[in-house]
């Protein structure tokens, strides 16, 4: 009989701190970690662009081509500005979609110190910087902006377009004292599509 008395015991213990745990359990709080700082009113960023097909080919001869600046003594440079003469090279496109009317050139590279919208030499010639200018021979094409439009030849009997984009090149004096060595620079180039 006792042993009854205490399995009921027992039981009922058992009963009591299931639902007192229960009880207990049910009227907890979640505790969240507070934010850093002071959290106000956002907002959202959209985003929208395009995936088209609107390309040409670069021509080959166009893509990695040499332009020899020549060879100029270090007295030629008077003062800083002093430029050499200018020097053509073309960057050519053909296979134009008929949904491109214009194509433009972004120059890019490493930028001359003094003056950065000149293309830095890479050599051991110092105070002088690599000038990129339009077909006009006047406006400069700044590293980093995108140059002038040039409309794409559509071509004849439904051929692809082409088109022949011509630049100069020169040194420029960065410096009033221009050193000897090698005045050696590059540029990278990407096609911009209208």
């Amino acid at each position: 009989m006792k042993s009854q008395f205490r399995i009921m015991a027992v039981v009922i213990a058992a009963l009591a701190s299931g639902t007192t745990l229960s009880a207990i359990a049910n009227n907890m709080t979640t505790i969240v970690p507070a934010a850093d700082g002071t959290q106000g009113a956002g907002g959202q960023v959209n985003f929208t662009g395009e995936i088209t097909d609107a390309a040409c080919d670069i021509d080959t001869n166009s893509t990695n081509q040499v332009v020899d600046l020549g060879k100029w003594a270090s007295s030629y440079f008077k003062a800083t500005g002093t430029e050499t003469t200018k020097t053509p090279f073309h960057i050519n496109v053909k296979d134009c979609p008929s949904s491109v009317s214009k194509v433009s050139v972004l120059f890019d590279g490493t930028h001359d110190a003094n003056e950065s919208d000149l293309l830095a030499i890479n050599g051991d010639a110092t105070g002088v910087g690599i000038k990129l200018i339009e077909a006009d021979e006047t406006t400069q094409v700044k590293l980093g902006t995108i140059s002038k439009k040039y409309l794409i030849d559509a071509g004849e009997n439904g051929e692809a377009g082409t088109a022949d984009l011509l630049f100069y090149a020169d040194y420029r004096a960065t410096a009033d004292t221009v050193t000897a060595g090698n005045a050696d620079g590059v540029t990278n180039f990407e096609m911009v599509y209208n």
